[in-house]
């Protein structure tokens, strides 16, 4: 049997009958992740560095660096963007 090849996340979520909303979430969730991950190696910051800046626990960082963001809220990644200095901007459009 051959896999399955999906074009989007989206089309993938409605497959799985995931609500859009929860996979706008994850997409953000993601995004965001992808860019805290790229400034932290930029800054060469560890993950118990990362811990000390954001008052994150070690383990939460650990687990966002290592891609689990299961468990981890989009306040949780904008606090950690935000010790790194980023600024985290909300856009918001009509749905295609």
């Amino acid at each position: 049997m051959k896999a399955k090849r999906y074009k989007s996340i989206d089309e993938l979520g409605k497959d799985l009958g995931v609500a859009p909303e929860r996979v706008g979430i994850a997409k953000m969730k993601t995004k965001l992740k992808k860019r805290i991950i790229q400034e932290a190696k930029t800054k060469e910051l560890s993950a118990a560095e990362l811990a000390e800046i954001s008052g994150l626990s070690r383990i939460v960082i650990s687990g966002i660096l290592n891609g689990s963001l299961l468990s981890v809220s989009l306040e949780r990644l904008i606090r950690l963007a935000s010790a790194l200095e980023l600024v985290v901007d909300l856009s918001i459009k009509n749905a295609a």
